[in-house]
């Protein structure tokens, strides 16, 4: 009965590509799965092979498009092994790859106090992969943990502001460096609104209504800083923002308003 099975398995997928052995796992996985399945039947009293072999084609009708979601489970499973053999031994591979550019970047200009930068940045842009492989983790667990893929989304950002920092202070000075923070704030605050939107959190729409003011605030800072905006009257971007919050809330109030509860529709629900 076994190669009842097989034939139906090879003529489904005679013309599926074959990829590093895939295609062979994944008939050997359905394979098993039929076989268990045929055993789980017949234990159950199913004696007639021809009705259980029909029984178990009808249960695996398309093994196409299980194909397809196996190949990109593999793909899935294997981009996770090479990152963290990349997260294993990136570090100290990192670590003598920047020990000897700084080496020799430094003999050859005798920039030393400009040179430690290729550690600092080296050292702030690795973390901030580290935490970009943290946040899509943690995303693709439980929506619980999402908020951990938010805080190390926050770090991520930081370190990357961070990074930006240390090259401005050491180029152009402490008069030009410190708007990096600010506009930092905005990244991250930027950075989160999109996460937010992009997995569908509930209540977003309260973060944005924090957000917005918070960044102009900063935004403020940041052009007003850098000379790029007057101070007066950029000061308007506050109050603008605030403006655009309330209509933002006016928006959404009016938008849930359309929804209102009917109890017949809930009984017609309940009925069905």
């Amino acid at each position: 009965m076994e190669n009842n099975y097989i034939d139906y398995i090879e003529h489904a997928l005679q013309s599926a590509p074959d990829k590093n052995g895939t295609l062979y796992r994944y008939k050997r996985r359905v394979l098993d799965q039929m076989t268990a399945r045929a055993a789980e039947v017949t234990h159950a009293g199913l004696r007639d092979d021809k009705v259980l072999t029909d029984l178990l084609i009808s249960e695996f009708p398309d093994l196409s498009d299980g194909y397809a979601r196996f190949c990109a489970e593999d793909r899935k499973e294997r981009r996770k092994k090479l990152v963290n053999k990349v997260m294993l031994f990136g570090t100290p591979a990192l670590a003598v790859l920047l020990l000897v550019l700084f080496l020799s970047v430094s003999f050859l200009t005798d920039a030393w106090r400009l040179t430690w930068l290729i550690f600092a940045d080296g050292f702030l842009l690795w973390a901030v992969f580290l935490l970009g492989v943290g946040v899509a983790r943690f995303t693709a667990m439980r929506r619980l943990m999402h908020p951990i893929a938010r805080v190390l989304l926050a770090l991520a950002v930081m370190c990357a502001d961070t990074a930006v920092f240390l090259v401005v202070l050491m180029f152009t000075g402490l008069s030009a460096a410190w708007v990096i923070f600010p506009a930092g704030v905005v990244g991250i605050l930027l950075a989160d609104a999109v996460y937010a939107q992009v997995t569908r959190q509930k209540l977003r729409i309260v973060n944005y209504l924090v957000y917005i003011p918070v960044a102009a605030t900063m935004l403020f800072v940041v052009l007003g800083g850098l000379h790029l905006l007057p101070w007066s009257p950029g000061w308007l971007l506050v109050p603008l923002a605030v403006l655009v919050d309330l209509i933002l809330a006016v928006a959404v109030i009016s938008n849930n308003a359309k929804y209102k509860y009917d109890p017949e529709v809930e009984q017609a629900w309940d009925e069905n």
